[in-house]
């Protein structure tokens, strides 16, 4: 290499970061499974245990069970449908580009390329500082997708500084020609 010369670019595209949304986010429903099939039925016993007639009560137990049982069952459903959705969502940052796919039956990839990212930043509720995830968002110059939201990632952070360490470095590579 001549003297002076800067190191040429890597052409072939990188993945320097992959990820999806953490499945952090499905502890509530957790909670909720767990609130229909124990406390539920704990407190309606309680109550039934209050009552003086036993057949109502019993009935009382019975509708305890079966309301805990149903809530659960829901709870349940929503828990999997909001897994697949989690896992259906990947994240992945090039060296060229950002790539947001997601679907279960059919697939969306939405793309932008680092040299239209003008800003980028990430946030974190107090609920995401706990439980260690956060958002980056993208702003960019792109005409269909003027901003890019990766959610729920873990080292939101560290991932930012990543893409805006690439977009800034393909942004000095940029070799602008005009027509004359």
């Amino acid at each position: 290499m001549p003297v002076g010369s800067t190191p040429q670019p890597s052409a072939r595209e990188e993945t320097i970061w992959r990820g999806s949304p953490s499945t952090t986010l499905l502890g509530g429903y957790v909670i909720g499974i767990v609130v229909a099939l124990v406390v539920i039925p704990l407190v309606v016993r309680f109550f039934a245990s209050t009552m003086p007639d036993t057949d109502r009560a019993a009935g009382l137990v019975r509708f305890g069970w079966i309301a805990g049982g149903a809530l659960a069952l829901l709870s349940l459903i929503a828990f999997l449908v909001a897994w697949i959705r989690l896992r259906s969502t990947t994240y992945t940052v090039t060296n060229q580009r950002v790539l947001i796919e997601q679907g279960v039956i059919s697939k969306t990839v939405d793309e932008i390329d680092l040299r239209y990212i003008d800003d980028s930043a990430f946030t974190q509720t107090l609920l995401d500082r706990i439980l260690g995830i956060g958002q980056v968002t993208l702003v960019t110059s792109d005409k269909t997708t003027t901003r890019f939201v990766l959610r729920s990632i873990r080292d939101p952070r560290g991932v930012r500084e990543k893409i805006r360490a690439d977009a800034y470095q393909i942004s000095q590579r940029q070799i602008f020609t005009r027509s004359t």
